[in-house]
């Protein structure tokens, strides 16, 4: 697992005999719990170290939630490995093992390693023969102890009658876990982009309703972001490289999910190719990020999908309430603009910069916002700065807090300074969206990685009925049309161009330093 491999660099190893048993996170709580497993052996294993490992992972994974870490000692009693391994078995296969008792079961020490023998009847034998059940009951060893386990799998030579023999066959073949065939179709011409060959034959997205590994699945790509982040261990070793990660949706004929991949330096070079509409086969694993399902991707081809193939239900979803897309809002009811005023003096012999004929003629809103999390959809604003640029002059501010339905992280306090009590009589996110519709109405939105804020506006602006239709414009993809630069975050920008940035990690800093960016890269 990462984490451990983490822990032995950090510590030069002193710690390989950790094993991660278990990692729970309660979306209730907003907490994470991790149980690491050491062996009884290490007997100078103390309270000192423990918590030299707790702070180290508790920092290195900034999870922006409590972190509660355990540690258990794996004690090799063979009467308790036996009794643990009896109680997996019953549970997974009730039906089999309902006519077993632990004497089936021996657990033999032999120097470094433990033999477990499992002496089974021929039906209950072949059944774990054929679906490597054996695998499965290492793993759960391997989880819940520290020992080099041999897992060995030994035919009964009881001697039953026929007639018992029978009705046990008979009982164990009904009850036998029914093997599910997996619905596939078949798509096209596949070609490589990153990983390995992916085997055509994908499963409907509809059917992946759990966590599943190496999944294949085939679609067409939408909501297509290219996105950029530096690691922390880069940050720790002082190296500012971005690393890039894409995220997208893929839609088959019964469904859609969201889906992310990491490009190494030589992956993104060929999947920066990517664009909304390409049709492509992936394999990935499809993990939870707070309760919602997402594609974690490993390898990518594009291919050809069966025209044929249509959407199972072509009907809308019925909305209750409808979203609303062009409304006006007749007047501001909970926060409303100021005029923006300039923190330095004009001098009266200051060049007044010319714009393209775009920025004379359309109005532009430029926000930011400053959020609880990373998640649109679970995550909420507690913050949004903007100001409104007309005929290439900054004419107006809109600032205001936000009070969130839970509160804010720690994590998130450090990086903003937004605490709890600065947003509890603050609007809440329908009252302070609604103001902001009003304030953007008639203008083309600009922001600094737009689609991150977009998507925490849009989402906020769902629960209020309401729909931003405004035409929207990312200030980071201008820059990196405009400007060659080895890192492009707000700040980096900001210094190149002899402009400044106070307060950042503040919406409406950051609005205004956006602004300013925006309109000295449409000087002519």
């Amino acid at each position: 697992m990462e984490i451990l491999d983490r822990i032995n660099t950090e510590f030069g190893g002193k710690y390989d005999f950790l094993r991660v048993q278990s990692v729970t996170y309660s979306t209730h709580s907003f907490s994470a719990q991790i149980v690491f497993l050491y062996p009884e052996s290490c007997q100078n294993f103390d309270d000192t170290q423990k918590l030299e490992i707790s702070d180290f992972v508790k920092k290195e994974l900034s999870l922006g939630c409590e972190v509660k870490i355990k540690y258990k000692k794996s004690y090799l009693d063979e009467n308790l490995i036996k009794k643990n391994l009896f109680e997996f078995l019953q549970s997974t296969y009730p039906s089999m093992f309902a006519y077993y008792d632990d004497k089936n079961i021996s657990i033999v020490k032999n120097n470094d390693f433990i033999d477990v023998n499992i002496t089974l009847l021929d039906v209950v034998y072949q059944y774990f023969i054929d679906n490597k059940v054996k695998d499965k009951i290492l793993k759960h060893l391997n989880t819940n102890f520290i020992a080099n386990f041999v897992v060995n799998l030994i035919k009964s030579d009881e001697n039953l009658d026929e007639e018992s023999l029978a009705i046990h066959e008979k009982n164990v073949y009904e009850n036998l876990p029914k093997q599910k065939e997996v619905e596939r179709y078949p798509v096209f011409m596949p070609e490589l982009l990153c990983g390995q060959e992916i085997t055509p034959m994908p499963e409907p997205i509809k059917n992946q309703t759990d966590i599943k590994m190496s999944v294949i699945l085939a679609g067409k790509i939408s909501n297509f972001v290219d996105k950029t982040y530096i690691s922390k261990r880069n940050k720790q070793k002082g190296i500012d490289e971005p690393s890039h990660y894409l995220t997208f949706t893929i839609t088959d004929h019964t469904g859609s999910i969201d889906a992310i991949y990491f490009a190494h330096k030589t992956s993104y070079k060929k999947v920066n190719v990517l664009k909304d509409g390409d049709s492509i086969l992936v394999v990935g694993d499809i993990k939870k990020d707070y309760e919602k399902k997402r594609l974690y991707i490993k390898s990518i081809s594009f291919c050809e999908i069966d025209t044929s193939l249509v959407a199972e239900d072509k009907q809308e979803p019925e909305i209750e309430e409808p979203i609303i897309k062009n409304v006006h809002i007749d007047e501001y009811k909970y926060v409303k603009p100021a005029p923006y005023i300039l923190d330095r003096q004009e001098n009266l012999f200051d060049v007044k910069p010319n714009y393209s004929d775009y920025v004379k003629t359309h109005t532009f809103v430029v926000f930011d916002c400053e959020t609880t999390g990373l998640s649109a959809e679970y995550n909420e604003i507690i913050e949004i700065g903007a100001v409104k640029i007309e005929n290439g002059l900054i004419k107006e501010q809109f600032q205001t807090f936000i009070c969130p339905e839970n509160e804010i992280p720690e994590e998130i306090t450090r990086l903003t300074t937004i605490t709890n009590d600065m947003v509890k009589d603050a609007p809440n996110g329908n009252q302070a969206i609604t103001d902001f519709y009003k304030f953007c109405e008639g203008s083309v939105l600009v922001g600094y990685n737009v689609s991150f804020d977009l998507g925490f506006i849009q989402n906020t602006a769902k629960k209020a009925k309401l729909y931003f239709s405004n035409e929207s414009i990312d200030a980071m993809d201008v820059v990196r049309k405009k400007m060659y630069l080895s890192r492009y975050k707000l700040i980096n920008v900001v210094d190149a161009l002899g402009l400044t940035l106070k307060n950042a990690h503040r919406a409406i800093a950051d609005a205004i330093a956006t602004a300013e960016v925006f309109l000295k890269l449409n000087e002519i």
